[in-house]
């Protein structure tokens, strides 16, 4: 059992700030209740007598969610390697990012994975959403991947990036490690395990995937009963591509072969039109908003955005800050004179938690049937959803070391997020109940696991000018 004593809690949809209080969490190994909330309120320490104290005071939340990532990039950071100018968006895929991800072998991935989950961790994040790319290290790399994650204690969502881009055996082969990792988790509950990691379906973007691919995609959406993971109109050329050869919008390709769920997840979306915007709107699929990347990458912006229904925040790669990520996305929708204002990005922040919740909630929702068959009032609760610290919930939380120079209540929590509180406050991170930063000190190998990646980032720079 471990104890959070005199914390605020801090809630994010709705938004509030509790007053001082207690919050119990069951470790992994604590019966079917294992690595939930098992309590709030005051004086804990009196029920719960032998319990590991993990902080006294601060602010206490639900761990934040990257919706989209890209692990394979952590290596990338300052690299030393010669990239040809880039008129557009397209060479620069062609200069930069698929030299990368044909560069990265076992070692490499294994390294990149390592880092970036342990990075995340350090900013709040909980839960991090990967899209894989690797043509020359396919088969089985989800799995070191999953490993990663096990290894430093984060959640996660995985998926290989399917293209035609390398050639059909290449498809071919993305397709099938989806569908081997989506088995191979299957397994893992079928066994009893409630997985730290789950499989969605992956696919590059519409311009590298044509339809013999799209229909195996389509497959292994239906057939595993997970949702695709798959970049559509990044950049304006990926919707004229769509069109031009396919005589549809790149949504209503997806639409069409029926890989499109409420399991899905669109990253970018910048040029979508609003007709597609309705098919992902009634389908309940999740638009992935990576503003920095869009910036850096220079993309254009997503003027549709709050006409998106299922908006999640995400990366693309550029680490796993979500509180730098939020002013970002807070501060270039202002630019462009959009309706959104803070609270409204909140909204979108805590909405990665409804993303994970479509995945694992099932992990949940069984133990509770379990415990409530077996008399267990605790079990017979409703469980109330990823993203939240209430009794029966997910442990996967943060404390804050946050001192605010203004007062923070419910209704300026966004403002806080905008303008002050930052990654750096995140003291202690718990994940399915259990530690693995406690006082800004990881409970990981992370010494290790750095040193590991910066012999590694050099081997990928070096495999790049080779390529």
């Amino acid at each position: 059992m471990i104890l959070f004593r005199n914390v605020r809690i801090v809630e994010l949809e709705p938004p509030s700030v509790s007053e001082l209080t207690d919050v119990a969490v069951y470790e992994p190994g604590e019966g079917e209740a294992a690595g939930t909330v098992a309590a709030t309120g005051p004086r804990l320490h009196e029920r719960f007598p032998s319990a590991t104290v993990a902080g006294d005071g601060g602010y206490l939340s639900a761990g934040l969610v990257c919706g989209h990532t890209h692990l394979y990039s952590a290596l990338a950071r300052g690299m030393l390697v010669d990239i040809a100018p880039s008129k557009d968006f397209a060479q620069l895929l062609a200069h930069l990012w698929w030299r990368l991800d044909r560069a990265i072998d076992p070692e490499i991935l294994k390294a990149s994975a390592l880092t970036g989950c342990a990075d995340a961790l350090k900013a709040g994040v909980t839960c991090l959403v990967d899209h894989h790319a690797g043509p020359e290290c396919i088969d089985g790399s989800l799995s070191i991947i999953r490993e990663a994650y096990e290894t430093v204690g984060v959640r996660g969502i995985l998926c290989y990036e399917t293209t035609d881009r390398n050639g059909m055996a290449g498809a071919k082969a993305g397709v099938a490690e989806n569908l081997r990792f989506a088995r191979e988790v299957d397994a893992l509950r079928s066994s009893g395990a409630k997985p730290l990691v789950d499989a969605s379906i992956g696919a590059h973007a519409s311009f590298t995937v044509g339809n013999e691919t799209l229909e195996s995609l389509a497959d292994a959406v239906r057939t595993t009963g997970r949702g695709i993971h798959i970049h559509l109109a990044e950049d304006k050329f990926d919707a004229v591509d769509a069109r031009h050869r396919f005589g549809k919008d790149p949504v209503e390709r997806i639409e069409a072969v029926g890989a499109l769920n409420d399991r899905s997840i669109i990253g970018h979306g910048v040029w979508l039109c609003p007709s597609e915007v309705d098919i992902v709107n009634a389908r309940g699929a999740f638009l992935a908003h990576n503003a920095r990347s869009n910036m850096n990458n220079a993309v254009g912006y997503n003027n549709l955005l709050p006409a998106f229904r299922n908006v999640v925040l995400g990366t693309d790669g550029m680490g796993a800050d979500m509180l730098e990520e939020f002013k970002f996305a807070v501060f270039r929708h202002r630019e462009s004179q959009g309706p959104w204002w803070p609270g409204d990005f909140l909204k979108v922040l805590h909405r990665g938690n409804e993303l994970v919740g479509r995945y694992f909630a099932q992990d949940f929702t069984s133990a509770a049937r379990c415990a409530s068959d077996n008399g267990d009032v605790h079990g017979a609760r409703d469980f109330p959803g990823f993203g939240t610290v209430k009794e029966g919930a997910p442990a996967d939380l943060v404390l804050w070391d946050y001192d605010p120079p203004t007062p923070l209540t419910g209704d300026n929590i966004a403002g806080h997020f905008a303008f002050g509180w930052s990654s750096r406050s995140a003291r202690t991170v718990v994940v399915a109940g259990a530690l693995r930063i406690l006082d800004h000190r990881p409970l990981y190998d992370d010494a290790n696991i750095q040193a590991l990646a910066r012999k590694q980032a050099l081997r990928l720079w070096k495999r790049m000018e080779e390529r």
